[in-house]
């Protein structure tokens, strides 16, 4: 799961709707659309209830602009179908 997650949230903030829909369902996370470089996962949590995992994580980026560190929390849910996909 971890490995899931650092792949997706290094490529989410520049990522287009057509590269999102690989991972996330019915556009349950918006376009970020910014210069954030990721850094890493902070604290992340995977209780696992039915056939999904919820998710609690911040996540540490770098604003490649300001040069500033950006904390994002997320509370997601993961479902398996042919790959993990975020679907709330």
């Amino acid at each position: 799961m971890t490995e899931f997650l650092e792949t997706f949230f290094t490529f989410y903030p520049t990522a287009t709707n057509k590269e999102l829909a690989y991972y996330v369902k019915d556009n349950a996370l918006p376009l970020i659309n910014q210069a954030y470089v990721f850094s890493e996962l902070i604290n992340p949590v995977f209780p696992e209830q039915d056939n999904q995992i919820k998710i609690w994580v911040t996540v540490k980026y770098l604003n490649e602009t300001t040069k500033a560190t950006q904390l994002s929390q997320y509370e997601l849910i993961l479902e398996k179908d042919i790959n993990w996909i975020i679907v709330e």
